[in-house]
């Protein structure tokens, strides 16, 4: 019987130990997923940056047309007048690198269904482009607004939507991370805002994103000036 309660009261205390580990081991693992549960407090804000700059590459396709009968004659009038013009741009400050003669796209009259052979003048109707590409933004400018100037020679620049001058902003690369770094700025600035309205304060950043980078027209009528944008998001913790 001795020998019988021995073991039941060895049994016992092993049941007990047991239990207590369990109980134990259970606390610990509850604390611990309490911890990892719980989740971060965040805010998610965005900072714009905006800059105003000028357009620092003009491109211009000066376009006219010749007309003519006898495709020789044609020739040498589509040559003549793309040397005054070249002549032309080059007076107003511009060289041969800022400039390229196309090919003259020709149409024959006498063949095209579309044209109505009673009404057409010439047999032969030639458009001419001269593209000028130039960083001399203040010289296209200038050759474009006194190119009435070139009806004197019998050339009519084209003043339509496909002869207007583009303006373009290059220089994007050159003033990115300071326009990033302005906009991360801005947003830890709303951040902050909110977190003294809730009686918090901003922590590290827990995430970000860039958005696209865009330039427009700074004002209709205004293509010269380029406003540059770029918003960035930013996740920042709070703490107490």
């Amino acid at each position: 019987m001795e020998k019988i309660d021995e073991k039941g009261k060895a049994a016992v205390w092993r049941g007990i130990l047991t239990a207590a580990a369990l109980i134990i081991s259970s606390i610990i693992i509850a604390a611990g997923f309490g911890r990892i549960a719980k989740p971060d407090r965040v805010v998610n804000v965005r900072g714009l940056a905006e800059r105003e700059v000028d357009a620092d590459m003009a491109v211009w396709p000066l376009t006219f047309s010749v007309g003519g009968n006898n495709l020789l004659e044609l020739q040498k009038d589509i040559v003549g007048r793309t040397k005054t013009v070249t002549v032309y741009l080059e007076k107003h400050g511009l060289t041969a690198d800022d400039y390229t003669v196309q090919a003259p796209a020709i149409t024959d009259t006498s063949v095209n269904p579309y044209m109505n052979d009673n009404k057409a003048r010439y047999t032969y109707i030639a458009k001419q482009v001269v593209l000028v590409r130039s960083k001399n933004v203040k010289a296209v400018k200038s050759a474009q607004a006194d190119s009435l100037d070139l009806m004197g020679s019998s050339i009519a620049v084209s003043q339509d939507y496909d002869g207007k001058v583009q303006y373009e902003f290059t220089g994007l690369n050159g003033i990115k991370p300071a326009m990033i770094a302005e906009a991360t700025k801005n947003a830890r600035a709303a951040a902050e805002q909110f977190a003294h309205d809730s009686g918090s304060k901003v922590g590290k950043i827990k995430s970000a994103s860039q958005g696209l980078f865009t330039i427009d027209d700074a004002a209709t009528g205004l293509e010269e000036k380029k406003t540059v944008r770029v918003v960035t998001t930013v996740e920042y913790l709070l703490k107490d």
